[in-house]
């Protein structure tokens, strides 16, 4: 048996044809592209995914408890944390009707992220005003022209391209006087004002047991999606106090870590 893990930086479609050229038995494709990837070109080699934030939503799976295909693995709750970071942005934001909004759209969970952000502000009778970043070579610029609008504070969605180019979102934001929020706990850790979302490491400890159940001729289809069981809220002070911004008190009493 062939075991072959499709993780690529490039085109995902090329590397997992070139996985399954191999003759891999299993695929462990972590991100939604990959997933989409794997599963697009293959509808019976078992798939194990990993940080895939709608797996239903992608068409990887029929539901989380009865997945139904080929595919199973771990969803990274990501896609339903979009109304909480709504949620986080207008504590931040105060009185102001509008909150400010940076994505990604070329993967495959980007419009629906977008979706159910865009219902989240709606429903809390919010403006979002969006900008979509194509390439990173316009992040300066549309960070700009965010802060034109006398914006303080800016949405980032989670997506494998703002988790890559997350230290340039930041540094950007903090150069154009923008406290970021963020879906990714180490992003607060490397200078975001807020980020609030999963426990990846019990994830990935998890995987394994996946894994290895597949091996030993369990299908995918019965074993449930697998969502995190422990969201963390982090607050970093020292990017607060270098954009002369105070978090409110019910914020700093619920952060599972104050970064100073």
């Amino acid at each position: 048996m062939v075991l072959d893990i499709a993780w690529t930086t490039g085109n995902p479609d090329q590397t997992v044809s070139e996985v399954l050229k191999r003759g891999a038995d299993l695929l462990i494709p972590c991100g939604s592209s990959a997933s989409v990837a794997a599963r697009f070109h293959t509808t019976t080699i078992p798939i194990v995914f990993l940080s895939v934030g709608d797996p239903i939503a992608m068409g990887l799976v029929d539901s989380l408890a009865h997945p139904g295909r080929n595919a199973t693995g771990f969803s990274d709750l990501l896609a339903e944390l979009s109304g909480k970071l709504v949620d986080i942005a207008k504590e931040l934001n105060g009185p102001r009707d509008a909150l400010d909004y940076v994505w990604y759209p070329a993967w495959p969970d980007g419009q629906n992220r977008y979706d159910a952000t865009e219902r989240a502000a709606s429903a809390g009778h919010l403006k979002l005003r969006s900008r979509a970043i194509a390439n990173i070579s316009e992040l300066d610029d549309t960070l700009a022209a965010v802060k034109q609008t006398g914006a303080r504070f800016v949405i980032v969605q989670p997506s494998p391209f703002t988790y890559t180019q997350r230290d340039k979102i930041i540094g950007s934001a903090v150069k154009h006087d923008l406290g970021t929020i963020f879906g990714f706990p180490v992003a607060a850790r490397e200078g975001s004002l807020v980020a609030y979302g999963p426990d990846y490491l019990h994830m990935y400890r998890r995987a394994p047991l996946y894994v290895e159940r597949v091996l030993k001729g369990t299908k995918p289809a019965d074993l449930p999606v697998e969502q995190p069981t422990r969201v963390e809220f982090l607050i970093n002070l020292r990017t607060a106090k270098t954009l002369g911004l105070e978090p409110p008190l019910s914020m700093l009493i619920r952060a599972d870590e104050l970064l100073e």
